[in-house]
C-alpha cells in the first residue's frame, strides 16, 4: 500500500506508537481481568482472595493441622510467624505463595473445609471414608453419629484416630465436593476463612471494602496509563500525518512548479488543485487513523487472544465464529464499494474544472445569459458525485448494524454456554464476563479495521493521484552539464536557427524551419494570422517548450543547455494576459526577486507607462493588488506586467501580443520609451496590430507555421501578400505609405480605406 509506504522516513514514530499501544492494550484488557476478580473475589467471596488468612488464631490453625499429613503440616506451620500475646499467627510468606492454586493454599483448602464442616455438624459417614481401615472397631465407634470438632479433638486425643486418618477423610470430602463442582471447594475454604476473621474480630465488610478499594485503584492507575498512553499516541499519529501531508504538498507542488504547459495540461489546473488539496487531506486523515487504529487493531486483537487463551473456558471457538462472520460482512460491503471509491476523486475533479470554469468565465455566462446552461452543468457533474458517494454511504451504512447482530449473537451465544459452566462450577461468573469482555474486544478490533477500511480505499486512491503528480516525467529538465557564454560572447544575441516544434500527441508540426537572428538594441517583430504559432514560437525562447527540431540560442548557446533558473534570469517574457499576484504594486515588479532595486522599478514603471495611475492611488507603491489584478482595470494590469518585466533588466524582451489591451495612444507612447530606454536588450514583439511592429528593425511574417515573409515594413508591404492583406484590414493607404493601389504582388488591388482594429 503507497499509505504505509509514507512512513519510511517515519520509522521512529512507528516504533513509538506500537510501543505505546502495546501499554495501552495491556492497560486496557486488564481491566476485565479486575472486573472479574471484583465479581468472584470481591463480591462473592468478600473480598477474600486466598483460602490462607494473613491471621490465624493458634488454636485454629492447631485444629486445621488436624487433617493434614506432616508434610502439610509443617508447611503451614513455616508460613506463619510465632502467636503474639494474643494469640494470633501472622502470615510471614510471599503473596505468591499464598495464591489459589499454590501448594500452601492446597494445604489448607481441604483442612478448612472439613472444620468447616464439623463446626457445623457433619454426619460421621462424611469423615469415614479412610478411618474403616484404622485400628480396628475401636476407630470405627469413635467415627459413628454427628461429629462435632470437639468429639474429633477428643478421638484424636484417645488415640481413636490418627492425624493421617482425619487427612485421608478430609480429602476424600473434598474430593465429593470436587465432584459436584470445581468451585464449590474453594467456596467452602473462603468461607472459613472469612469465619476465621469474624472470629478475630475483623469484619467482613472492612475485608471486602479494603479488597475492593486496592482493586479499583489499580484500575484507576490502568486507566490513567491507558489515557496517558493515548493522548501521547494522539500526539505523535497528528504531528506524524501532518509532516507527511506536509511533505507530500511540498514535494508535488515543488513539481508542479517545474512542469512545463504541456505536464499542466496533461492533468489540467483543477486537477492539480485537487491533488495537492484534497487527495493530501485525504492521506493525511488516513495516515493518523492508520497509526492510532490499523496498528491498534491487530496489537488489540493478539493481546485480547492471549488472554482469552489463558482463561481456559473452552469457549475460544466461538471467537473464530465470530472473526469469521465480520470478515464475511466486511469482504462483501468492501467488494461493492471499492470500486466506487476509485471513481468517486475524478467525479470531485469533475466539479472543481467546472466550479473553476465557471467563476473564471462567470462575465461571458452572464453576458450570453448561460446561467441556467451552467447550472445544469454544475448540478450533472454534482449529481454523479452525489450518486456515487450516496451508494457508498448507504452501502457502509449496513456495516455496523450487522457488525452489532454479530456482536450481540456471539454475546448470547457465550451467556448460553458459560451459564451452563457456571451452573457446574466449571466457570465463575467473574470469568465469564471477562471473557464476554476479550471476545467483544477481538471483535471490536475488526470492527476498527471495518470503520477504517471507509477511508483507506479513498485514501490510497488520493496517494496514487499524488504519486501520478510527483513520477511525472517533466518535458523541460535542467541540463547535465549546465554552460555559460564566454566572457567575449555576444549578450542579448537571440538566434533561431531552423526551428520547428509540435505539440505532444500532435500529427504535424505547428512551427516548421524558423530561422532567424535578434541582437541587443534591435526590435524583432512576429506577426500572423490566429493560429500561426507565434505565441508557441516566442514560448520555445524562455523554455516553456523545447523545440522538436533546429536550436533556439541564446549568447550563443542553445537554450537547452541553460541552467533554467540562469536563463529565465536573462529573459523578461511578458504573456497575452498579464497576470499579477495578491500583494502590493511594489511586490508585483518586484517579482523577480531582491535584485530588482527601488530605482529600477520606478524606472520600469516609467517606461511601461505606469506612473500616473500607480501615483494617482494613495498608497502609491504600496497599493494593494487583488489575487489575479481584478482591481485593476486590463490595461493598467497589462502595463504592470510589463514593468515587472522590464524591472529586472534581462538581456531579451519577449512580448507576446501584449499590446493589444493598450488604447493606440499609450501603445505609442510605450514603443518610443521602450525604443529609447532599452538599447542593451533585444527585443522580441508578438502582435496582432501592425501599428505596434510597424517601426521595428525587422518584421517576421507566419503562416500556419511557416516563415512567408520576413523584413522591414515598407519591404513586406512590396513584397509579402499576407502582411499586406493584414495592413489593410488595419490602416488606410495613406498610413501605410502606399502610393495608388499597387499590391506587393506588382498588380493592381484597391486598398480598404478604414481603420481597421485589432485581430
Amino acid at each position: 500500500m503507497r499509505i504505509v509506504r509514507l512512513f519510511r522516513k517515519h520509522l521512529l514514530a512507528l516504533v513509538a506508537v506500537v510501543a505505546l499501544l502495546v501499554i495501552s492494550c495491556n492497560a486496557d484488557l486488564a481491566l476485565p481481568t479486575y472486573m472479574s476478580e471484583i465479581v468472584d473475589v470481591g463480591i462473592q467471596q468478600g473480598g477474600i482472595e486466598s483460602p490462607v488468612p494473613d491471621t490465624i488464631r493458634a488454636e485454629s490453625l492447631a485444629d486445621l493441622e488436624l487433617f493434614m499429613t506432616e508434610d502439610d503440616a509443617a508447611l503451614v506451620e513455616a508460613a506463619y510467624a510465632p502467636a503474639d500475646d494474643a494469640g494470633i499467627r501472622a502470615y510471614q510468606g510471599t503473596d505468591a505463595e499464598k495464591d489459589e492454586g499454590s501448594e500452601l493454599a492446597a494445604a489448607m483448602a481441604t483442612p478448612e473445609v472439613a472444620v468447616l464442616a464439623l463446626e457445623q455438624g457433619v454426619d460421621a459417614s462424611a469423615l469415614a471414608g479412610t478411618s474403616q481401615s484404622g485400628d480396628g472397631p475401636a476407630a470405627g465407634a469413635a467415627m459413628t453419629g454427628t461429629l462435632d470438632l470437639d468429639a474429633v479433638r477428643a478421638a484424636v486425643d484417645a488415640g481413636l484416630v490418627t492425624r493421617d486418618q482425619l487427612a485421608g477423610a478430609a480429602e476424600s470430602l473434598g474430593e465429593q465436593m470436587g465432584q459436584m463442582g470445581g468451585s464449590i471447594l474453594a467456596q467452602r475454604a473462603i468461607s472459613y476463612v472469612s469465619a476465621e476473621y469474624e472470629a478475630q474480630g475483623i469484619p467482613a465488610a472492612d475485608v471486602q471494602n479494603a479488597y475492593l478499594a486496592r482493586t479499583a485503584a489499580t484500575m484507576f492507575g490502568l486507566c490513567l496509563v491507558s489515557l496517558a498512553a493515548t493522548v501521547l499516541i494522539g500526539a505523535i499519529a497528528s504531528h506524524t500525518a501532518a509532516t507527511i501531508a506536509r511533505d507530500l504538498r511540498r514535494q508535488a507542488f515543488d513539481h508542479v512548479m517545474r512542469f512545463s504547459p504541456a505536464e499542466v495540461n496533461r492533468f489540467s489546473q483543477a486537477s492539480l488543485i485537487t491533488r495537492c488539496t484534497n487527495d493530501v487531506q485525504q492521506v493525511q486523515m488516513a495516515a493518523t487513523m492508520f497509526m492510532r487504529l490499523v496498528l491498534m487493531a491487530p496489537i488489540m486483537g493478539v493481546v485480547a487472544v492471549l488472554r482469552v487463551l489463558a482463561t481456559s473456558t473452552g469457549l475460544e471457538w466461538t471467537i473464530g465464529v465470530a472473526v469469521i462472520a465480520v470478515s464475511a460482512v466486511v469482504g462483501v460491503l468492501m467488494g461493492l464499494t471499492m470500486p466506487k471509491f476509485k471513481r468517486m476523486q475524478s467525479y470531485v475533479d469533475r466539479v472543481n474544472l467546472v466550479a473553476r470554469e465557471m467563476l473564471d468565465g462567470i462575465m461571458p455566462i452572464r453576458a450570453f445569459g448561460r446561467e441556467r446552461h451552467e447550472l445544469e452543468r454544475f448540478d450533472d457533474a454534482s449529481r454523479d458525485l452525489m450518486d456515487t458517494q450516496l451508494f457508498t454511504n448507504r452501502a457502509m451504512s449496513f456495516m455496523m448494524p450487522l457488525l452489532m447482530f454479530v456482536m450481540n449473537c456471539v454475546t448470547v451465544l457465550i451467556v448460553w454456554l458459560g451459564s451452563h459452566g457456571v451452573a457446574e462450577g466449571a466457570m465463575q461468573v467473574g470469568d465469564m464476563m471477562a471473557f464476554i469482555s476479550y471476545t467483544m474486544q477481538i471483535v471490536m478490533a475488526f470492527m476498527i479495521l471495518t470503520m477504517v477500511s471507509v477511508i483507506l480505499p479513498r485514501a490510497e486512491v488520493a496517494a496514487e493521484r499524488i504519486q501520478e503528480v510527483v513520477d511525472c516525467p517533466l518535458s523541460i529538465c535542467d541540463p547535465a552539464r549546465p554552460k555559460l557564454p564566454a566572457e567575449d560572447a555576444p549578450r542579448g544575441e537571440l538566434t533561431f536557427r531552423d526551428v520547428s516544434f509540435q505539440y505532444p500527441d500532435a500529427r504535424r508540426d505547428v512551427i516548421q524551419g524558423v530561422s532567424f537572428t535578434t541582437h541587443p538594441g534591435q526590435v524583432t517583430g512576429i506577426i500572423g494570422s490566429t493560429g500561426s504559432g507565434k505565441s508557441t514560437l516566442v514560448q520555445l525562447i524562455p523554455r516553456l517548450y523545447d523545440v522538436t527540431g533546429g536550436g533556439v540560442l541564446l549568447d550563443g548557446i542553445d537554450v537547452r543547455d541553460w541552467s533554467l533558473s540562469e536563463l529565465r534570469r536573462r529573459i523578461g517574457y511578458v504573456p497575452q494576459q498579464g497576470m499579477l499576484f495578491s500583494g502590493t504594486v511594489e511586490s508585483n515588479l518586484k517579482f523577480a526577486g531582491d535584485s530588482v532595486t527601488d530605482d529600477d522599478m520606478r524606472e520600469a514603471a516609467r517606461v511601461a507607462q505606469a506612473t500616473d495611475f500607480i501615483e494617482d492611488r494613495a498608497e502609491g507603491y504600496d497599493a494593494p493588488i487583488s489575487q489575479g489584478g481584478t482591481n485593476v482595470s486590463g490595461g493598467q494590469r497589462q502595463r504592470l506586467a510589463i514593468a515587472r518585466a522590464l524591472a529586472k533588466r534581462p538581456e531579451v524582451l519577449v512580448f507576446d501580443d501584449s499590446f493589444s489591451a493598450l488604447d493606440y495612444a499609450t501603445d505609442a507612447r510605450l514603443r518610443t520609451e521602450l525604443a529609447r530606454s532599452v538599447t542593451d536588450a533585444a527585443v522580441v514583439v508578438v502582435a496582432q496590430r501592425i501599428a505596434t511592429i510597424m517601426h521595428a528593425d525587422e518584421i517576421i511574417v507566419l503562416d500556419e507555421g511557416h516563415v512567408v515573409g520576413r523584413g522591414t515594413h515598407e519591404e513586406l508591404l512590396r513584397s509579402c501578400p499576407t502582411y499586406l492583406e493584414i495592413a489593410q484590414s488595419q490602416l488606410s493607404a495613406e498610413e501605410l505609405g502606399l502610393a495608388g493601389s499597387r499590391d506587393c504582388q506588382g498588380g493592381d488591388r484597391p486598398l480598404s480605406s478604414t481603420r481597421g482594429g485589432e485581430r
